[in-house]
């Protein structure tokens, strides 16, 4: 293998995939983003492609003995064999001799602090709760996707929205200010203030959850967040949250201290990004303080590192969150 002079980071995600090139002091010399990279959301090629793509951006700049020779991905999704050996194939015609996939929960723990041991909740679509020990993962609980798990997480909260309008615009549940947002999200006409209209906005509204994915139910949980004083909202974003704590609790043990790192849709744009009123009802069962992130990139930076046989202090990781946001700034002020 080459001198390890840069090294190369990937944070895979379900909708987005992110790559820093950087060195052992934490500087940056290349960023890169692509569509989801997370090979069960997103299909193994799509997720091979947004993988390359995002690497080869990030060295783009990088020529000859610069270019580095290990890279690490933290991703979600299943890792076979045969996905392991067609990503090291993508990037070994990138100039990289090894490469590392580790799982995202790693990832988001190590963006947030440069502990070696704590937790990581991540609530976006679905859930999913871990316990780290010693830099690695001990216990993970969560993550069975929408049919068989995932309270408390978007889909969880977009099936709660959708069958509370269903159950209202039916008869059988109390108004809710969500059926108008609803409606709109779903560019249903029809005027609900009628008999008729309610029948007929009913009827297409059934019609059209039924022909999409049940998966895109989560579409609908931002609503929520929006309304969350209505009387049936309010409940189902707070059971959200005591099944939050409960999938938390899961893997807490009272000899394993450290940070909670939290990331993910519903906890950061939802729950701390609450009205006050909302966020003290919420956040204290999930568990205060928390530590949110908005993705992985840094941490799988600081996995790389410490792969590589670097101690990372908090010092360092400061360095790597602002190089990140440095290059990812620059990359958006480029491209708008």
């Amino acid at each position: 293998m080459k001198p390890l002079l840069t090294l190369l980071a990937l944070d895979a995600g379900a909708t987005s995939t992110r790559a820093v090139v950087l060195d052992i002091s934490g500087r940056a010399y290349g960023y890169g983003r692509a569509g989801g990279g997370n090979p069960t959301a997103a299909g193994i090629d799509r997720a091979l492609d947004a993988i390359g793509s995002a690497a080869e951006q990030a060295l783009a700049d990088l020529t000859g003995s610069r270019r580095p020779a290990l890279g690490l991905i933290a991703m979600a999704g299943e890792k076979t064999p045969a996905f392991k050996k067609q990503v090291a194939g993508r990037l070994a015609g990138l100039g990289l001799d090894h490469v590392v996939l580790e799982h995202d929960l790693l990832g988001i723990f190590h963006s947030g602090t440069h502990a070696l041991d704590g937790y990581a909740l991540i609530a976006g679509t679905g859930t999913v709760a871990a316990r780290i020990r010693g830099g690695h993962l001990e216990r993970v609980v969560g993550g069975k996707g929408w049919l068989l798990g995932d309270a408390g997480g978007g889909f969880w909260i977009g099936h709660a929205v959708a069958r509370a309008v269903v159950a209202s615009l039916d008869g059988q549940a109390p108004d809710t200010s969500l059926t108008g947002l609803v409606l709109e999200a779903m560019a249903i006409q029809a005027d609900p203030a009628t008999v008729a209209g309610r029948a007929e906005a009913l009827r297409q509204l059934v019609s059209a959850l039924y022909a999409r994915p049940p998966i895109a139910l989560a579409e609908f949980a931002p609503l929520a967040f929006t309304v969350h004083d209505d009387q049936i909202v309010r409940p189902i974003l707070v059971g959200a949250s005591a099944a939050l704590a409960e999938l938390l609790s899961a893997v807490q043990t009272p000899d394993s201290g450290g940070p909670v790192v939290v990331g993910g849709s519903v906890i950061i744009r939802g729950m701390l990004s609450a009205p006050p009123s909302l966020r003290a009802e919420l956040v204290p069962l999930v568990g205060d303080p928390l530590i949110p992130v908005w993705n992985g990139l840094v941490g799988a930076a600081v996995l790389v590192l410490r792969y590589a046989g670097h101690e990372v202090h908090e010092a360092l990781l400061h360095t790597i969150e602002d190089e990140v946001a440095r290059l990812a700034s620059d990359r958006k002020m480029h491209h708008d």
